[in-house]
C-alpha cells in the first residue's frame, strides 16, 4: 500500500527534500510547543521560587551591608574621638612623668596662654567668664595650695586642648581633672563650671560623679596581666548619661594618668562626646515602610532606638541614678517577649549576623521581623571589660516581600495569554515554513538538475560544458568547478604536447635563476666574511696589551675577550695616567662591522679624555655620550652602547655609567654586587644625559678582587638553554679569589666553558679582573 508514495517521492530529489524539510519542521515545532505548554507552569513556578529566594538573598545582603556600613561610620566617629583624646592623654602623661602635674614642678613661662587667672564664684575658684579656658577649684579645695599648683601646672595643656576639641565635631567638652586628693578641673570651652554645677559644685568629682573608675584604672596600672590583656591603651568609656554640667546626653572618654614614681593615680584627661551625630546616623535609616535601626552596647542595653522600636520589642527606657549622674537603660533581655530575649542573646553572642524572629502573640497572625546586626570596634569600660557595641536593623518581612504576592497573580494571568498567543504563532509559522520550503526546494534542485545533465554530457565525452548557475552557495561553487574541470580535460586532451614543452621551458628558466642567485649569494657571503674579519681585528687591536696592564703597580689585572662567531661590540680598556688608573668596560648593541666601529669610537674618545688629564668622571661620561651620539647619527645606525668607566686612585674606586653589575669579593669571601643601572644611560640614545649620570664609590683593601664582565658571560647558555647567570659567576669568583688575577680569569672561563659544553657562543665574552695588591 506504500508503493505509490514511495515511487512518487523516490523519482524526484525535489519531492524528497520537500518531504524532509516539512516533516522535520512540523514534528520539531509540535513537540516543542507541547513541551513548552506542558512545562510552562513548572517553569513559572520555579521562576517565582528563584525570584523569592533571590529577593531574600538580596534583602539579606542589603541589610547585612547596611548594618556593616552604619557600624563602620559610627565606629569611625567614636574612633576619631578616641584617637584625639589619646593624643592629649599622652601629652598629659608626659607632664606627669616630668613632675609637672603632680604639684612638684617649678613655675611656667610668663606667657598669656599659660596663665591661670582665678576669681571666687559660688564658693569655688574659677576663671573669669570671658576667659578662653574654664578652670575650677571646688569649694572644699580653695585653700589647698597643692590644688592651686596642679591647676596652674595644667595650663600647659592649653597648648593642645583647643586643637583637640576642634579636631572632632562630636566633642562637647575637653578637660583635665586632678587626682583623688585634688580633683581640680581645667577645660575647654569655658562653660562656667562653677555656675553650671550649681549645688553639685562641692561634690567630689571621682567619688560622686564617677565612683569606681579610679579603682579600675589603678588595677590596670598595677596588674601586669591586665595590661598585657588590654594593651598599652588605657582609655575607657562611660555612658551614655545626662551630664551634671548641663551638656545633655553624652558619652565620656577618660585617659587616666599614672604617677609611676609614687605608684598612684595622678588624674585624667576626658572628653564628653555628644551622641547627636552618631544617633542621627543610626536613626536616619529607613527601609520599607516601618524598618528602623538602633544602637546597643555589649550588655544588650539600648543606647539609641526610635520610639516605634521600644513598642515593637516591648521594652521600657529607664533612667538609672548612679552617683550624681543619670544613666539611661533599656535592656532587650528585659522584654516580656521570648523571641526578643532570644534575639538579644544571639546578638550578644555574635559579632554580626542575620536573624528572623516572630513577634506574634499566641493566636495572632505571624509578625516576622528580619534582624541584621554588625559590631563596632570594641571599647573598654571602667573595669577594662571589652564592650562591643552593635548596630541592629529591624525590618518587617511582610513589607519586604509584599511585592512577591502581586507578582504571583500577574504571572498566572500572563500564563493563559502567552499559551494562546503561542498556539497562534505556531500555526502561522508552520504555514509560512510550508510556503518557503516549496520555493526553496524548487530553487535548490534547479541547479542540481543542471549539474546532473552536464555530468551525463561529460560521460558521453562532450567536454564543451558551460554551466551558468545562479546559486552562490556550495552548489554554485560546484558548478563553477565542474565547468573549469571540463575545460581542463578538453585542453589536456587537445594540447597535451604543447603544454609539456611549455612546462619544460618554465623549469629551465627557474633553474637558470637559481644558479644566478647562488652565485650572488656566494659573493655576498665572501663580503660579509671579510667584514666580520675586519670587525674582529678592530676589536682585538684596541685591547690593552699585557705589558700595559702589568705596569700598574698597585693592581694585579687579568683580562680576557673571546669574540663571538658573528662579532659583537664588547670593549674593555685599562689606562694609567699619572697616579690614576682608568678602566672601562662596555658592549655595543648588535653585531658586525658597525658595532666594531662604534666600539672603536668609544675607545678613541675614552683614551683621548683620559690622556688629556680630565678627572671629572661625570664630565667624561657626558663627553663620551655626546661623541657617540653625534657619530651614530652621522653613520645612520640604530645602535647604542652600555659603558661603565672606573677611576682608581690609592685604593679608592669611582664608578660612573650604566653597564652590568660590578662584583667585589672581599678577602674573607664576602661578595658585594654593585648595580650600575642608576649610574647613567646607554650611550648614544639621547643627546644629553647629564641628569641621569651618578657616581658610586668603593674601597679596595689588599686581597680584594673586583670583577667586570659583559652580558656574554652571564647570558651564555648550555644545551638545555639555561643561562650561566650571576649566581654561577659569583661562585666561581668566590672559589678563586685567593689566586692571582690571571688565574682567576682562567678559573672563571674554565667554569663557563664547562657549563656551556658544545653549545655555540652567540655573543662576545669579556672579563676584567682587578685585584688589590
Amino acid at each position: 500500500m506504500f508503493t505509490a508514495p514511495r515511487t512518487f517521492f523516490g523519482q524526484s530529489f525535489q519531492r524528497k527534500l520537500l518531504l524532509f524539510v516539512l516533516s522535520a519542521v512540523v514534528i520539531t515545532t509540535v513537540l516543542q510547543f507541547l513541551y513548552l505548554i506542558n512545562n510552562f507552569r513548572t517553569i513559572t513556578d520555579f521562576a517565582l521560587q528563584q525570584n523569592t529566594a533571590g529577593m531574600e538573598r538580596t534583602v539579606e545582603e542589603f541589610l547585612a551591608n547596611y548594618a556593616q556600613e552604619k557600624a563602620a561610620s559610627s565606629g569611625l566617629q567614636i574612633r576619631a574621638a578616641h584617637d584625639n583624646l589619646s593624643a592629649l592623654g599622652r601629652t598629659a602623661q608626659q607632664l606627669v612623668d616630668s613632675g609637672v602635674l603632680t604639684g612638684a614642678a617649678a613655675g611656667l613661662p610668663d606667657l598669656a596662654i599659660l596663665q591661670t587667672p582665678l576669681e571666687p564664684r559660688n564658693g569655688a575658684l574659677t576663671s573669669p567668664a570671658d576667659a578662653t579656658y574654664d578652670t575650677f577649684i571646688p569649694p572644699p579645695l580653695v585653700d589647698d595650695p597643692r590644688a592651686r599648683s596642679i591647676l596652674e601646672s595644667s595650663a600647659l595643656l592649653n597648648l593642645s586642648m583647643q586643637a583637640t576639641f576642634a579636631s572632632n565635631q562630636n566633642n562637647k567638652f575637653i578637660y583635665f581633672v586632678g587626682d583623688e586628693a585634688d580633683p581640680v578641673t581645667r577645660a575647654y570651652p569655658n562653660i562656667d563650671l562653677a555656675t553650671a554645677l550649681g549645688d553639685s559644685a562641692s561634690l567630689h568629682f571621682w567619688d560622686d560623679f564617677f565612683p569606681g573608675t579610679v579603682a579600675g584604672w589603678t588595677r590596670y596600672f598595677r596588674d601586669p596581666a591586665l595590661r598585657a590583656q588590654v594593651g598599652d591603651d588605657p582609655l575607657t568609656i562611660v555612658g551614655p548619661y545626662d551630664d551634671a554640667a548641663g551638656q545633655g546626653i553624652v558619652l565620656t572618654m577618660f585617659y587616666p594618668l599614672w604617677d609611676a614614681r609614687e605608684d598612684r593615680f595622678a588624674g585624667a584627661v576626658g572628653a564628653d562626646i555628644k551622641l547627636d551625630s552618631v544617633i542621627e546616623n543610626i536613626l536616619s535609616f529607613k527601609v520599607a515602610r516601618s524598618g528602623f535601626a538602633f544602637l546597643m552596647n555589649g550588655k544588650g542595653e539600648v543606647v539609641a532606638m526610635p520610639e516605634t522600636g521600644f513598642q515593637l520589642f516591648g521594652i521600657d527606657l529607664q533612667a538609672v541614678e548612679q552617683g550624681s549622674l543619670t544613666f539611661y537603660h533599656g535592656d532587650l533581655a528585659s522584654s516580656s517577649r521570648p523571641a526578643v530575649q532570644q534575639m538579644a542573646a544571639a546578638i550578644r553572642a555574635n559579632q554580626e549576623g542575620l536573624l528572623k524572629i516572630d513577634l506574634a502573640g499566641e493566636g495572632e497572625a505571624p509578625r516576622r521581623e528580619l534582624i541584621s546586626y554588625a559590631s563596632l570596634d570594641p571599647v573598654s569600660d571602667s573595669d577594662y571589660a571589652a564592650d562591643r557595641w552593635k548596630i541592629v536593623i529591624a525590618v518587617p518581612e511582610a513589607e519586604v516581600f509584599e511585592v512577591l504576592t502581586s507578582t504571583d497573580s500577574a504571572v498566572n494571568a500572563e500564563r493563559s495569554r502567552i499559551s494562546l498567543l503561542s498556539l497562534v504563532i505556531v500555526l502561522g509559522s508552520l504555514l509560512l515554513v510550508a510556503l518557503i520550503s516549496v520555493r526553496f526546494s524548487r530553487a535548490s534542485t534547479r541547479d542540481l538538475r543542471a549539474l546532473a545533465g552536464a555530468a551525463e554530457g561529460i560521460s558521453a565525452k562532450r567536454y564543451d560544458v558551460d554551466l551558468s548557475l545562479k546559486s552562490r552557495d556550495e552548489i554554485g561553487q560546484l558548478g563553477r568547478a565542474f565547468t573549469a574541470m571540463s575545460r581542463e580535460i578538453r585542453d589536456y586532451t587537445v594540447n597535451l604536447e604543447a603544454k609539456v614543452a611549455a612546462r619544460t621551458a618554465d623549469l629551465k628558466r627557474a633553474s637558470d635563476e637559481i644558479s644566478r642567485l647562488n652565485d650572488q649569494l656566494r659573493g655576498e657571503n665572501l663580503r660579509l666574511g671579510a667584514e666580520l674579519d675586519v670587525a674582529r681585528r678592530l676589536q682585538m687591536m684596541v685591547l690593552p696589551p699585557e705589558l700595559e696592564t702589568n705596569a700598574v703597580r698597585d693592581l694585579d689585572i687579568g683580562c680576557f675577550m673571546r669574540p663571538a662567531d658573528e662579532v659583537g661590540g664588547d670593549y674593555y680598556d685599562v689606562l694609567q695616567v699619572g697616579d690614576a688608573v682608568y678602566m672601562g668596560i662596555g658592549d655595543v648593541t648588535g653585531h658586525g662591522l658597525p658595532a666594531g666601529i662604534i666600539m672603536l669610537m668609544a675607545q678613541t674618545a675614552f683614551l683621548t679624555l683620559a690622556q688629556s688629564g680630565e678627572r671629572d668622571m661625570e664630565r667624561i661620561m657626558n663627553v663620551l655620550n655626546s661623541v657617540l651620539y653625534h657619530n651614530i647619527v652621522r653613520i645612520q645606525e640604530d645602535k647604542n652602547m652600555t659603558l661603565a668607566v672606573l677611576q682608581y686612585r690609592q685604593h679608592e674606586i669611582v664608578i660612573v655609567g650604566q653597564h652590568e653589575s660590578v662584583l667585589v669579593c672581599r678577602t674573607g669571601g664576602e661578595i658585594e654586587v654593585i648595580d650600575t643601572a642608576d649610574l647613567g644611560l646607554p650611550l648614544g640614545l639621547e643627546q644629553e644625559i647629564n641628569e641621569f649620570v651618578a657616581l658610586q664609590r668603593l674601597r679596595l683593601n689588599p686581597g680584594d678582587v673586583m670583577l667586570l664582565y659583559t652580558d656574554g658571560v652571564t647570558e651564555a647558555e648550555n644545551g638545555a638553554r639555561q643561562q650561566f647567570g650571576i649566581p654561577s659567576l659569583v661562585k666561581s669568583l668566590r672559589d678563586s679569589h685567593t689566586l692571582p688575577a690571571g688565574e682567576i680569569v682562567d678559573r672563571v672561563m674554565a667554569d663557563l666553558y664547562a657549563f656551556i659544553g658544545e653549545t655555540q657562543i652567540y655573543d662576545d665574552i669579556s672579563l676584567l679582573v682587578v685585584k688589590q695588591r
